[in-house]
């Protein structure tokens, strides 16, 4: 019984499949729409997006530096860690601009390199901090789109369209 097992095995062992997440991701962000299977489309939907909303929560310094300035603290309590963005508005507070400066940097590459794990292309990780990110920090999720497009001529498998959402 597979009762609260996460999770989509996709008939692969655990090194192919991750490898093969990581591709399907990496190819997603790059051409920001891939043509695959319904089963792979799903598996890794939730987790695309998730680094879209750490890229668009975290991977702006400058954005954050700007935050604490203006002493935004429900807003830094939302993007980040309690932790985080109490001493990010710590140091605002005390006017220390390069400690300030430090750490927002810290928690930006901090996120760039969690995101880094699966994005291995560095210019596929750039595209996702500084294209893609910003385009989203009005949406509060929902970055991607599943279109059907029919059944694979062989083994009838449905195909799917796995885009990211245009913003208007």
């Amino acid at each position: 019984m597979r009762h609260r097992v996460a999770g989509r095995r996709l008939g692969r062992d655990t090194d192919h499949r991750k490898m093969m997440r990581r591709t399907l991701i990496t190819q997603l962000f790059r051409y920001e729409k891939i043509k695959t299977t319904e089963a792979k489309a799903k598996a890794i939907r939730a987790q695309a997006e998730k680094m879209i909303t750490l890229a668009r929560n975290r991977g702006d310094a400058d954005r954050l530096i700007d935050l604490a300035e203006s002493g935004d603290e429900e807003t830094l309590k939302r993007l980040l860690t309690d932790a985080q963005a109490r001493r990010l508005l710590r140091e605002a507070e005390a006017g220390n601009t390069e400690a300030l400066e430090r750490e927002a940097y810290a928690i930006a590459v901090h996120a760039q390199r969690l995101v880094a794990r699966d994005i291995r292309d560095r210019e596929t990780l750039a595209k996702l901090f500084h294209d893609i990110a910003p385009r989203y920090l009005d949406r509060p999720g929902g970055y991607t789109r599943i279109v059907r497009l029919g059944r694979r001529k062989g083994d009838a498998a449905q195909m799917v369209m796995l885009m990211l959402v245009e913003e208007d």
